[in-house]
């Protein structure tokens, strides 16, 4: 028997078993080979559920009254820096607040809230909002993660938060998973950072014992003239510590940008340091060099 073709709305986006059911599609139907299930009672076409978004859109069908996406997912839903591990993992993070029972189901990780907090939109998804994102995933990373994962969240551009409002929500946290090492991430997080690796130099270059940095100053030259807010800065040595990326060597555009903004940093008497992935991989030669230039400049250890 020639199966039925599945009709719109089926076409193109994850459905629900029992609306197709309802429209008349066969259970047979439901179970062929180019239909996949991402979630128990959905269905989707195979090889189309792929990015986060998508999959969080998929298991809100079956979704039940109240719950909404929280810990990792909703990291990475509000696009905050997490290790690789955790940005590939397939299963997401689903809460509801008490006393409604967590969600149980194949890649799910459910999560029961005991403080309501007000939910936001993302992508149409409802979503724990940033500030509680980030106390949530106090349970899940280390003392480094969360500290790269506040700065993702106080970022320079589009930030979500403030650190003023990390500090709060601490402060006012109570019987919290992982409040020790979320206190503790507080104390060297920044604001105005733009990428995770920058935010490891700084970490490298202050644990070491050197002097701390200050992140994106803005720098003129003798004249008052505008010269650059480099990723890290030394004020009273004009040195301008900047991390680069390998869009730096591969895009040619950049690449020249980059010569010609180191120009003008060493023509307004800045010390220009140059810092790569490998630098940061290897930190005693990062130490060793920013160590170097702070010693030329007049830094007295």
């Amino acid at each position: 028997m020639i199966e039925p073709i599945i009709p719109h709305p089926f076409l193109g986006a994850p459905f629900g078993v029992a609306e197709a059911l309802a429209a008349g599609i066969p259970a047979r139907r439901l179970r062929q080979l180019d239909l996949e299930a991402p979630f128990h009672a959905v269905r989707a076409a195979r090889d189309t559920v792929g990015p986060l978004v998508e999959l969080c859109h998929a298991y809100a069908i079956r979704a039940g009254g109240g719950e909404f996406f929280s810990h990792v997912t909703a990291a990475r839903l509000w696009g905050v820096p997490l290790p690789r591990q955790l940005e590939r993992r397939r299963a997401i993070d689903v809460s509801v607040f008490r006393p409604v029972n967590p969600p149980q189901a194949a890649g799910v990780i459910g999560h029961q809230i005991s403080r309501s907090v007000p939910l936001r939109v993302v992508a149409g998804l409802p979503v724990a909002p940033p500030v509680e994102t980030w106390l949530q995933l106090g349970a899940v990373l280390g003392r480094d993660d969360l500290i790269i994962a506040a700065d993702g969240m106080v970022r320079r551009k589009r930030p979500l938060a403030t650190l003023d409002e990390l500090r709060i929500a601490v402060s006012s946290a109570y019987r919290r998973p992982g409040l020790r090492v979320l206190r503790a991430a507080l104390t060297e997080a920044r604001a105005g950072t733009d990428s995770p690796r920058e935010t490891l130099t700084r970490l490298i270059i202050t644990r070491a014992g050197l002097p701390e940095p200050v992140v994106h100053f803005t720098v003129h030259n003798n004249h008052g003239d505008f010269v650059g807010t480099p990723d890290l800065f030394y004020p009273k040595y004009r040195i301008a510590l900047e991390y680069e990326g390998d869009g730096h060597r591969t895009d040619i555009q950049t690449f020249n940008d980059d010569i010609e903004r180191a120009e003008l940093f060493q023509e307004a008497g800045c010390r220009y340091v140059r810092i790569t992935r490998d630098h940061v991989n290897i930190p005693h030669r990062l130490v060793s060099r920013v160590r170097n230039v702070l010693i030329q400049r007049g830094w007295n250890p």
